[in-house]
């Protein structure tokens, strides 16, 4: 039987949002009076579950390409798109001549430059050598300077040419000095010359090490077992460059690990913030119904992209692992991806549509056994889709109002939303 209940003076119930859910009663009553749409409340497990649609990807693909390949000749090719590869499998090479080239051309740059550095240490040897020789020079003629002005020994005196001793004595330590000079300069001229062909020899050293990689690249090895998904040229073309798949992979080999896969999801701003890497995932494809997957979130973006048409959304990008992919998924393919964010686990809930956002605070509308409807101010907790926590306010078996003469009043009223269908209970 259908129940029937008086609204009080005073409650509007016109402001109340209709509810959803199982155990909803509606009233019949005559025209003068007000039907109501009511809910039980009840202990459930409450969630915040965000959604996005996102793109199935390998979970590996590689862009191979050679060094040099504008002026590049292939050599061999091994292989054809299609063909599924071990790691470490020769796929394809080119002509090694030029590469040999360069590594000896950076070989010889290297010698030059570490010929640079003994020459400089010579110099400093030499310079070193020469301060030496100077300040022995020096203190030798400013003591026959001394012994000639001061006549010791006085056993040596009187000097038959003790004018022209002293101007010689004088002239070798005016000539020492300037050895001393000119071997400081060359001392010091040493630093910048060692650091300039320590530099020389650092950077041939990277050139060097530039060349022999390219010549080692010049063997191209799959990185990973995979499949063959794109190749730019075949023998006798130019070697260029292709770009496929879900993510514009570019080289002139694309290889790509199909048999793993993951999905690539936009999610809006403010559901991502709820995401963190090892969050379960549940995963359902467009392409093959009824074949969910639990999945988890391995890596989410740190920065979003703004909306290319000017709107004002911005999305980041959560990846997602696919495990035990169903049979006949393909890259490319277009999955639903659903991550719940928070959960409470036998709480006491309420429909959202049944919460009002008063003037001080957060309220419902109980019905009482008698039909009549007072106003409650309640708490809340994890806002879900269809139901709300309530942590204090009501208890389970309290009969909330959510609509009145079936009429939807404006979203405004509540923050919920309809649900997706509305029962009645006897």
């Amino acid at each position: 039987m259908k129940t029937r209940s008086k609204v009080i003076t005073g409650i509007v119930i016109g402001l109340v949002v209709i509810g959803g859910g199982a155990g909803l009663a509606m009233g019949l009553a005559p025209a003068d009076e007000a039907t109501v749409l009511t809910e039980e409340v009840q202990v459930r497990d409450v969630d915040v579950t965000v959604a996005a649609s996102g793109t199935v990807s390998p979970s590996q693909e590689f862009g191979l390409q050679f060094p040099g390949a504008a002026t590049a000749t292939l050599d061999s090719l091994g292989v054809a798109v299609g063909d599924t590869v071990a790691a470490g499998a020769v796929l394809a090479t080119i002509s090694t001549g030029a590469l040999d080239s360069a590594v000896s051309a950076s070989l010889a740059q290297v010698a030059a430059a570490r010929s640079s550095i003994a020459n400089a240490e010579t110099s400093a040897d030499t310079a070193r050598q020469g301060i030496s020789a100077a300040d022995q020079a020096i203190t030798a003629a400013e003591l026959a300077i001394e012994n000639i002005t001061d006549q010791y020994p006085s056993a040596s005196y009187p000097l038959e040419n003790e004018a022209l001793t002293l101007l010689n004595a004088q002239k070798q330590k005016v000539t020492a000095e300037a050895s001393l000079e000119t071997s400081r300069r060359q001392l010091e001229a040493y630093y910048p010359l060692k650091a300039s062909a320590e530099a020389s020899l650092r950077s041939a050293q990277a050139g060097l090490a530039s060349a022999q990689i390219n010549l080692a690249n010049a063997t191209m090895i799959a990185p990973v077992a995979g499949t063959i998904v794109a190749i730019a040229s075949q023998m006798g073309e130019p070697v260029g460059t292709t770009s496929v798949g879900v993510n514009g992979t570019s080289g002139f080999i694309v290889i790509a690990a199909l048999d793993t896969f993951v999905v690539e999801a936009d999610f809006a701003e403010s559901d991502v913030v709820g995401i963190a890497d090892g969050q379960s995932v549940t995963l359902e494809f467009d392409a093959i119904p009824g074949e969910t997957r639990e999945g988890k979130v391995s890596s989410v973006d740190s920065y979003g992209t703004v909306d290319p048409t000017g709107g004002s959304i911005t999305t980041y990008g959560v990846t997602i692992s696919v495990p035990n992919a169903p049979n006949g998924l393909r890259a490319g393919m277009t999955a639903q991806a659903s991550i719940t964010t928070e959960e409470a686990l036998g709480v006491v809930s309420a429909p959202v549509t049944a919460i009002l956002d008063g003037p001080e605070g957060y309220v419902a509308l109980v019905q009482a056994a008698d039909g009549s409807v007072d106003t409650v101010s309640v708490e809340i907790g994890i806002r879900g889709g269809y139901y709300v926590e309530i942590t204090s306010g009501l208890s389970a078996g309290d009969r909330v109002v959510t609509g009145s003469d079936g009429t939807l009043p404006p979203a405004t009223s509540g923050f919920g939303g309809p649900p997706e269908e509305v029962r009645e209970n006897d």
